[in-house]
């Protein structure tokens, strides 16, 4: 039996590849629903940099025709993926969200874009950055703001904000982005979908612009846990061109049973509460956990200055990559950005080596948590997306902070390389709430498994719960 349009745009990845597979629909009408949808929705989201309509379409018409001839098929064939302008993509235009390159056209894909075409997926776009993803809402030189489907006058958070708010608009079921400090789970969390940061090295990076070597990861966006499994089945593993890409799963993930698992729960963070619908979605999942036979331990979370280091090292590796280029382009560089870089071409090498020892120690120190828990439960954020032209709240649950403190939820687990999943759940005020799940180093398997398990009890899937869009006139 075959779809309707709207019922294809909001299938998940794995009804998609089932349907395809079974010959009830084909890879050209999954691509064209898609494709059309953001001809309607995305002029008022801008989460599209770039649009490959007619290469989609070509590419879903061979799709097709590889399927007829009877070839074996990859686990993605046809199914529709968007990729974060950040990273490479063969023959078309990436940005990183910044005039330096606004007319840079790779001439091979990063190993991620690779690993799903070979898997048959179908390259849709490119989704929207802040320039080169220096900061945790959506907006850039070239763009504009990129909009929360939820409610427009607020931001998707980032700096994947485009992929986010992609999956989350229906426009395809899966988009991979990167996190350097939250930018996969964040934008996950305002959006209402899953974003999944792997451990350190599971998916290799490379080709691609420099900056975010030292804390950069690649993943995936999508409606259910289990799309994104079937995501990183596909581009997980060691590739010799990325001397850095490990595969060193946990060994005993397979016998760990998602509901005889030691749940950590931290409500609060350094002694700042998150605001009221983001502390009812955690005590939702609390209940779900106790549900699901886990043994919960209560913990208390502070973090020791780790705000300036991590300054150090972000700011220090994006002024190696983008100094040389404020003489010329200055002027139309986010003024945020060329802070920060001035920032980091003012660091010594002392202070780097500093800041990476003090990441060490701070990693020692984090791991400590996990010493009598599988894994950690606690908010992506303390607040739900606010509004789309400010850099964060000044003021969270009636204390006063700084517009930066609302992510500090989630950038230490880039500096201790941990996998991190955000897993959305409602709790009636009509915004998302993520819940971020932490497992120990390489234990990716482990986080999927009680994700998925968690997901399951709560009902939290964004399967069946869909923003409302007005189609553009």
């Amino acid at each position: 039996m075959s779809m309707s349009d709207q019922q294809i745009v909001w299938a998940t990845a794995a009804q998609l590849a089932e349907a395809i597979r079974a010959r009830q629909l084909s890879a050209v009408e999954t691509v064209r629903a898609v494709l059309d949808r953001i001809d309607r929705v995305d002029p008022e989201l801008c989460a599209f940099v770039t649009v490959l309509r007619k290469e989609a379409l070509q590419d879903a018409a061979a799709a097709d025709d590889i399927q007829a001839t009877g070839r074996p098929l990859g686990p993605l064939h046809g199914v529709p993926v968007s990729i974060k302008d950040i990273l490479y993509t063969k023959d078309v235009r990436t940005t990183a969200g910044s005039f330096i390159f606004e007319n840079f056209v790779p001439d091979a894909d990063a190993i991620v874009v690779e690993r799903l075409k070979n898997a048959g997926a179908i390259v849709i776009g490119k989704t929207s950055t802040p320039e080169f993803c220096h900061k945790t809402v959506t907006d850039s030189p070239l763009l504009g703001i990129t909009r929360n489907p939820w409610d427009l006058s607020r931001t998707t958070g980032g700096s994947s904000g485009g992929s986010a708010a992609a999956v989350a608009s229906g426009l395809g079921p899966l988009s991979i982005g990167t996190d350097g400090g939250g930018s996969i789970r964040l934008p996950a969390s305002f959006c209402g979908v899953v974003g999944f940061k792997p451990s350190t090295g599971r998916v290799p990076q490379y080709p691609g612009f420099e900056g975010w070597d030292f804390l950069g990861h690649t993943g995936p966006f999508a409606r259910t846990v289990e799309d994104v499994r079937l995501v990183m089945d596909v581009i997980a593993g060691p590739d010799a061109r990325d001397p850095m890409s490990l595969n060193r799963p946990d060994p005993a993930a397979a016998s760990r049973v998602p509901g005889k698992l030691r749940v950590a729960v931290a409500r609060s963070l350094n002694h700042l509460e998150p605001e009221a619908a983001v502390a009812a979605g955690l005590q939702r999942a609390v209940a779900a956990v106790r549900d699901l036979g886990c043994e919960l331990v209560n913990r208390q979370v502070m973090w020791t200055d780790p705000d300036l280091q991590f300054r150090v090292i972000v700011a220090a590796e994006l002024a190696s990559a983008l100094e040389p280029h404020l003489p010329e382009f200055e002027a139309r560089m986010d003024p945020g950005l060329v802070k920060m870089v001035r920032f980091g071409a003012s660091q010594s090498a002392t202070a780097l080596v500093r800041a990476l020892q003090w990441r060490r120690d701070f990693t020692r120190d984090l791991l400590q948590c996990f010493t009598d828990a599988d894994v950690l439960l606690l908010p992506t954020s303390p607040v739900t997306a606010f509004a789309a032209d400010i850099i964060g709240p000044t003021t969270i649950s009636g204390r006063k902070t700084s517009p930066f403190d609302w992510f500090s939820w989630t950038w230490p687990f880039n500096l201790t390389g941990q996998p991190a999943i955000s897993l959305p759940v409602w709790t009636g005020n009509g915004l998302p709430v993520g819940l971020q799940i932490v497992g120990r180093p390489g234990a990716d398997d482990v986080v999927l498994d009680f994700a998925a398990a968690l997901e399951s009890r709560l009902g939290a899937t964004a399967t069946s719960r869909h923003p409302h869009l007005e189609p553009h006139k």
